[in-house]
């Protein structure tokens, strides 16, 4: 019988995310306000580039300090733009459990800083098997493509579930016949893979 596929998303479920954290040391370092410098990370079109693998973490750095005002060296701003993560442990620790049923794929808007910044300091993305990365392929979520991209991994008649914090992303995935639940908190999560047969 083939195996069924659980599908995370990465930021607001395996990790928590604070981006206010990095605005916050960007602006301290003579950038623009926060709220301005959070703006540009949530619709600007150089993070847009970054997370769709058209900027290199070089060029992304010097372009977005450049964006907001800030002159730093480029480890620096690496540093103070990866600062922002905090493994969710209470999900992390589900992963070993599932993975005795199921096969993992990460399903995840990034960039090259932040996914190599996870993958050095936390170590549950070796559970992952396949991963379906924005940077990599092109299209971040909302767009068909990522979605399409991630059922393509698995076999036909695959059974699947996506785990997704936003909303609007968990609709989107639905449209491509992706079936998928909104992370809420690891007890609603862990009662949807009871659910789903994988705990």
């Amino acid at each position: 019988m083939q195996r069924p596929t659980v599908i995370f998303d990465l930021g607001g479920v395996l990790v928590s995310v604070d981006f206010a954290r990095a605005c916050a040391r960007l602006e301290a370092a003579g950038g623009a306000p926060a709220a301005v410098i959070l703006e540009a990370i949530h619709s600007g079109e150089d993070k847009l580039a970054f997370d769709t693998g058209r900027l290199s973490p070089h060029e992304f750095a010097a372009r977005f300090c450049a964006s907001i005002g800030v002159r730093l060296p480029y480890a620096t701003f690496a540093e103070i733009w990866c600062g922002i993560f905090a493994e969710q442990r209470e999900v992390t620790r589900l992963l070993d459990e599932i993975g005795k049923r199921a096969d993992l794929v990460l399903l995840s808007n990034t960039d090259p800083l932040h996914l190599d910044y996870v993958r050095s300091h936390y170590g549950f993305l070796e559970k992952f098997g396949r991963m379906v990365l924005s940077y990599e392929v092109g299209h971040v979520k909302p767009a068909r493509q990522i979605f399409e991209h991630a059922i393509g991994l698995c076999a036909a008649g695959t059974r699947m579930i996506y785990f997704d914090d936003v909303a609007e992303y968990v609709s989107a995935a639905r449209a491509c016949h992706l079936p998928a639940e909104q992370f809420v908190d690891a007890a609603t999560l862990r009662r949807d893979l009871t659910g789903f047969g994988v705990l």
